[in-house]
């Protein structure tokens, strides 16, 4: 994904969701990390997105959204690598490749949304952004609905 189709996902986003925009595949573990700790990024790969950062219940993250550039490898290798990570810093616990937790732990977990490639998939161009946001809205929607922002659900779901 490029910073220009990133800059209309972001805004197509808002107002319902408060984006941090990761850019580089290669630091994106590192840049979740950070935000889901609730710091500011030193060197982020992007300046799109809010900027907003906390421990607070406000700005405690919901999700991590993967553009449709990600594959499932990277996002499961980024995935492992940020809970570990988190589960590392709490003090204990274990999880699996898809994020759900092995052992007990009080490292708040979320979902990690990404991109169904077996749906058909727009052309790439500006209606690529918009449909693409049309349907990681209808997956937050849902996980909303289903209760899954609440700290206790990890795991990957396709939108």
């Amino acid at each position: 994904m490029t910073e220009q189709i990133g800059a209309g996902v972001v805004q197509s986003l808002k107002p319902e969701y408060d984006v941090h925009f990761i850019l580089d595949a290669e630091n994106a573990s590192r840049e979740i990390l950070s935000v889901l700790r609730g710091e500011a990024l030193p060197t982020p790969s992007s300046h799109l997105g809010s900027r907003l950062y906390g421990t607070g219940e406000a700005l405690r993250p919901r999700a991590v959204l993967f553009g449709g550039a990600y594959e499932d490898g990277v996002i499961e290798m980024v995935g492992e690598e940020v809970w570990r990570q988190l589960l590392q810093s709490s003090g204990g616990g274990s999880v699996d490749r898809a994020g759900r937790c092995c052992k007990p732990t009080t490292v708040t977990k979320i979902p990690l949304l990404k991109a169904n490639q077996t749906a058909t998939m727009p052309p790439l161009g500006p209606e690529y952004g918009k449909k693409m946001v049309q349907r990681a809205k209808a997956c937050l929607r849902r996980l909303e609905e289903e209760g899954k922002f609440d700290g206790t659900h990890g795991g990957v779901y396709l939108y």
